[in-house]
This record gives C-alpha cells, sequence and structure tokens, in this order.
C-alpha cells in the first residue's frame, strides 16, 4: 500500500518509517518529479508553544531564502496560509535530499590520510563561508549534515534550527548534558554568536577525521574542559605544525584566536600560510591594560602605551639593579611579567638563582640569573624611580644606581693618586724607619682601591634587558588608530572590542609599511592614510550600530519574555494580550540577524586586511596594490 502523508500538499510516496530528530519528526520521501525528499515537521507538543512554533516557521523561511549553493533546497513548507497558527496542523518543511557519502560516515575510517582531510575539509570550508557570506551562523553543525557529492562538492542539509532545540524546554537541557560535543562552548553561556563558534565545529569533526577520537571526549559538553587540547602530534606525528595551530585555533575557548573568516581555514587547508600572527601580549604602561605586541596607541586610555623611557645621550643616567628574591611564588611570576612588559621583545623568560647556589644543577647556574643582578641601564630619574616603587609594591628589592657613583669614582681615582704620591714623598724623605706613617697609609690605599674599583664595576655592568623603544614621533597611522580607540570609550561588548583592536593593530601595520615602501613619496600624511578614511568611518558606523543593537538586545529578556509567554496562554488570556510578547520575541530574532550579518562583516573586514599586511612585502606596486585590497575590505563591509 502507498503511503503518503495527509498534511503535505505535495504529490509523493514516502519511503521510510517516521523517526524522531531533535525537535521533528521526519520522513524520507520520493516526489512525483522522482526526487529524494525529507519532510520534517515539528513535534505536536512543541507546535502547541507559541514561542517555539514561531521561531521554527522564522528559521525555516530564512533557509528557504537562502541562495548558497550548499545549502540543500527547502521546496515547500506549510501549512498555508499561516505556518504560525496554532490551530492549524503542526507546521513542516521538505527538502531536497542530496545523493552522497555523509561525513558521519566517512568518520567511521577515521583516521584519515592527510591529504584527504586537507581535501576535504577545505571543501567543507568553502560550503560553510557561503551560509556565512549571506550572515547566517550555523551554531550546532554535527557530521551528519555534512553530505559529499561526486566531485567534492559539499552540501549541508538540516541546518538553521539549532535555536528551535534551545528554547524548547525538553530538549534545552538536553544541550547542555547530553548535547552535540560539537557545539561550541560559548553557546552554553549565551545566545549572541558569530561566524566563530561554527570554526570550533569544524574543528572538532576535523580532530576527529585526522584522530579518530574527540579532542574533549564524548562526555556532556557543560563539563568537558575545552582549555585543555592534546597535541595534535602526539597523536599524528606526520601533521605539519601549520595544522596542528590551524586545529588549535578553531578549537580555543577564547574567540579571538580563531580565525576571523571559514575562507582563512579553507586557505590553509589548501597550502596557503598562516594568516595568525603570533599571540604575544604586553600592558599599556599607563592603564595596564592588554595589547597586542607591536601597538603603539592604549585602546582604552588613548595615549602611546610605552611610558618608560631611556635617558637621552649627554645626561645624566639611572640604572636599575634586583638585590633579593624570596621562594614566594608572587613577587617572582610579578618580576617575570613586569620584564616582558617593559622590555623589548622578544624576551626570553627570566629565572633567577633564589637562596643556596647548591640546590642547583652547573647547567641551572649557567641558565640563570644571580642576585643582585643588573636589569636596566641608562633610564631617567623617573623611570628608575616609577619601576623601583612598583617593584617595592609587589615584594621585590631593587636599587637605584644613581650617575652619582661614576662622579665618586673620578674623585676616588684622584685620591688615589694623591695617596700614592704622598707615600712616594715620606719614604723618600723619612726612609724605611717611618712605617708608623707608611702603615696606616697602604691601609687606606687598599681599602679605596677596593671601593673605587667596586664602583667602577658597578658603573660598567652589563644590563639583561632593555626597555621597549618609546617612538620618536606619531606615524600617520597613530591618528586613525586614534579614532578607533575613541570607538571603545562606552559600553562596548566584548567581542566587538576584540575585533576593533586587531583591526587598530592592522591599520597601523597597513600605513607602515606603505610609508615603508613609497618612500620618498610619503612626506605627505594624506598619501598614506586617505585610502583608509573611508574603511575607517565604515566600521565606525558598523561599531555603532552594533552598540546600539547590544543595548536593544539587553533589554529582551529572552527568558522572562518565554515564562510570560506561557502564564498568559495558563490564564486563557487572548492573542491581542500575547502579542507585545510574541512581537518581543520576532524582535529579538531580527536583531540577532542584525548582529550577525554586521559582525560577519567586521570579521570579513579583518580577515581581508590580514591578507593585506601578509602579502605587503611581494607587492611590486604598493600603492594600487594596497588600495585594492583596502577597496574589497570596504565592499565586505557594504560600502
Amino acid at each position: 500500500m502507498t503511503q503518503t502523508l495527509p498534511f503535505l500538499p505535495l504529490g509523493h510516496t514516502v519511503t521510510s518509517p517516521a523517526s524522531d530528530v531533535g525537535t521533528e519528526t521526519r520522513w524520507q520521501a520520493r516526489l512525483d518529479d522522482g526526487r529524494l525528499a525529507v519532510v520534517g515537521q515539528l513535534a505536536p507538543d512543541l507546535a502547541r508553544d507559541l514561542s517555539i512554533r514561531r521561531r521554527y516557521v522564522r528559521d525555516v523561511e530564512r533557509v528557504m531564502a537562502l541562495t548558497a549553493h550548499s545549502v540543500a533546497p527547502t521546496v515547500a513548507a506549510g501549512p498555508m496560509p499561516d505556518p504560525r497558527d496554532k490551530d492549524a496542523v503542526a507546521p513542516w518543511r521538505v527538502r531536497l535530499d542530496p545523493e552522497g557519502e555523509s561525513l558521519a560516515e566517512l568518520l567511521v575510517r577515521a583516521p584519515l590520510p592527510l591529504d584527504e582531510v586537507a581535501t576535504r575539509f577545505a571543501a567543507f570550508a568553502d560550503a560553510v563561508f557561503a551560509v556565512h557570506s549571506q550572515a547566517v551562523v550555523l551554531r550546532d553543525l554535527r557530521p551528519e549534515q555534512v553530505v559529499y557529492m561526486s566531485g567534492g562538492h559539499v552540501v549541508l542539509v538540516d541546518i538553521g534550527l539549532a535555536r528551535v532545540d534551545v528554547l524548547s524546554s525538553h530538549t534545552a537541557s538536553s544541550l547542555l548534558l547530553r548535547g552535540s560535543s560539537y557545539v561550541a562552548p560559548e553557546q552554553l553561556l549565551r545566545t549572541a554568536v558569530d561566524q566563530r563558534s561554527d570554526m570550533w565545529s569544524v574543528g572538532v569533526m576535523m580532530w576527529q577525521a585526522l584522530t579518530g577520537s574527540l579532542p574533549f571526549g564524548d562526555g556532556p559538553p557543560l563539563l568537558a574542559e575545552h582549555d585543555r587540547l592534546p597535541a595534535l602530534r602526539r597523536l599524528r606525528p606526520d601533521a605539519p605544525e601549520v595544522l596542528e595551530e590551524l586545529l588549535a585555533r578553531c578549537l580555543s575557548p577564547d574567540l579571538s584566536r580563531r580565525p576571523s573568516s571559514m575562507a582563512d581555514v579553507a586557505w590553509v587547508l589548501r597550502g596557503g600560510w598562516a594568516l595568525w600572527d603570533t599571540d604575544e601580549t604586553t600592558v599599556c604602561q599607563h592603564c595596564g591594560t592588554n595589547l597586542r605586541v607591536g601597538q603603539r596607541l592604549c585602546l582604552k586610555c588613548g595615549r602611546i602605551a610605552v611610558r618608560f623611557e631611556h635617558a637621552p645621550e649627554g645626561e645624566r643616567a639611572f640604572s636599575l639593579d634586583v638585590l633579593k628574591l624570596n621562594e614566594e611564588a608572587s613577587p617572582l611570576k610579578w618580576l617575570q611579567g613586569f620584564l616582558g612588559d617593559v622590555s623589548a621583545q622578544p624576551i626570553r623568560n627570566p629565572e633567577f638563582l633564589i637562596g643556596s647556589v647548591h640546590m642547583y644543577s652547573q647547567e641551572e647556574r649557567g641558565q640563570r640569573i644571580r642576585l643582585p643582578a643588573r636589569l636596566f641601564n641608562r633610564l631617567t630619574r623617573e623611570t628608575a624611580e616609577t619601576l623601583a616603587q612598583q617593584a617595592s609594591e609587589h615584594g621585590v628589592r631593587m636599587r637605584i644606581v644613581r650617575p652619582t657613583a661614576t662622579v665618586r669614582t673620578a674623585f676616588m681615582m684622584m685620591g688615589l693618586v694623591a695617596v700614592t704620591v704622598v707615600l712616594a714623598f715620606a719614604v723618600a724623605a723619612f726612609g724605611v724607619s717611618s712605617w708608623w706613617i707608611i702603615g696606616p697609609a697602604m691601609a687606606g690605599l687598599f681599602a679605596l682601591t677596593a671601593v673605587a674599583s667596586e664602583q667602577i664595576s658597578a658603573s660598567k655592568t652589563h644590563a639583561h634587558y632593555r626597555l621597549r623603544e618609546r617612538p620618536a614621533a606619531l606615524p600617520a597611522s597613530d591618528p586613525l588608530v586614534a579614532r578607533l580607540a575613541k570607538l571603545l570609550a562606552g559600553e562596548v561588548p566584548g567581542d566587538v572590542r576584540g575585533v576593533v583592536g586587531e583591526l587598530a593593530l592592522l591599520v597601523q601595520r597597513l600605513v607602515d609599511h606603505r610609508a615603508a615602501l613609497l618612500g620618498d613619496q610619503a612626506r605627505e600624511v594624506a598619501v598614506l592614510t586617505e585610502p583608509l578614511h573611508p574603511l575607517i568611518a565604515a566600521v565606525e558606523r558598523h561599531v555603532d550600530e552594533l552598540q546600539r543593537i547590544g543595548t536593544e538586545l539587553a533589554a529582551l529578556d529572552e527568558g522572562a519574555m518565554v515564562r510570560a509567554l506561557g502564564a498568559s496562554e495558563a490564564r486563557r488570556e487572548t492573542t491581542e494580550v500575547r502579542a507585545p510578547i510574541l512581537d518581543g520575541l520576532d524582535r529579538l530574532r531580527v536583531l540577532e540577524d542584525q548582529r550577525a550579518a554586521l559582525f560577519h562583516r567586521l570579521l570579513e573586514a579583518k580577515s581581508l586586511l590580514e591578507r593585506t599586511v601578509r602579502m605587503g612585502l611581494a607587492i611590486h606596486d604598493p600603492a594600487r596594490e594596497h588600495d585594492r585590497q583596502v577597496a574589497l575590505a570596504m565592499a565586505t563591509l557594504g560600502e
């Protein structure tokens, strides 16, 4: 007997029994035109919840509107005329079922060869990037949703319904405790996420393809230790370093460490150079805010990040010695971080001989710094006193070596000469019988010689570190960086703050590099900065809009609205009473989509600028190529 679904108006034949998948009941079917399809219908108990029903319908409509080549088409949805109508049959959708091998089937034979992983996941990254380009975040991507067609083309199926799962009461707990091992950890803490959450999911699947296991185990995602990633090359010694670094970044709990774009992931997998910089940071020496190494202006206080200075040539200079450290961990840890923050980079993490030298091996004695030790030479008085005061506040004893020591050394040398002359005269005049004069004079001579020798040694002591250099003049990029810093003066979300900070450093590098390549042509500041002014203005508009959206989102408490809706339904209130609540939930969805679109553009612009900076040394016509890349970034921002 041929089976059909009574609610489905399309001509079809059901080819498999019903199965429950997430919030849907699904059937496989063959349409009358011969195409294979999957029919999904929201579970009836969930369909009675207006908030879930409306969310499901909205997500289905969004997927239908996607034009990305990598998404399996949804060819019909219903019921008509209004699938949001609570009294109508539960909403449903029909999407085509591509014929191919799913990633879940592929992972059964993991670990896979390196070349196959690189090829397949580069195509996977392309497919996800095509969706991201339409400002859609997939949120909870799983291996069974990835289908490899003949020729390597990737099609994504059953995407876009993750937020329905979160809203449904019987799946919210499972998301936390029994949920997908592929979901990014930040989704357990907040609902507004960006495309970097999907990079986590892709990274988990790539790790599984390389090793045959999940990176953080298959236990509850809420309980996993996401900051402890095993070393890939211990499990796959044949994996290149760049692949290990790529996976470490995709699977970092810190969003700022993940790649900005899926296009970057595909680029690296196809053999392109790594687009990321070092993760080394320093601090603003005025306000203590963390900065990327090389950043001149602090994005928090707006001042030049380097505060401590060398004394100019010919002026009185001071030195700084560390005298003593005890075995407590906190003073030593502070001193190590302090030296990293104020010293020219790179430096080796300082290790000291603390306590008895007999506690250390011969090799450690040669590598560690003996105390007392000279840290810096040629400091201004203000710098030396400020650094010594900071050290004292953290339990580290330091000594300022003042320039008067050199003056005292000169006087001592003059005294040595005078005493020597007096002794010679006394011996010549009185003979050897005058030891009562010569003895004390010789003792004084030896003491004076020892003191002078110590002073000479102190004045010539080699310093272990050198202060970071303060820029002699503000380069052309700094006014542009200052404009970006001004954007961060108010209450800016952390993810936006991080991206703007990275954009600021890229703008600085781009203008500085442009100045170096253009040479004499770069005398006019406008020559260097004119192409970037529209880009900065576009970033300013995007950040202002993100702040506005963030303020409105903060006023919309999804949980409170869902509870209010449930209470209203329990009281059997009219649709007119519930309308403001439903409108609020709809508005929340719209704002989430708008935020995702704006944030996507910022991330893609950052990715393009990263490539621009990296390509700089290979550019033959720097001005024209830089302008072209900036124009691409502008287009990405929708300008």
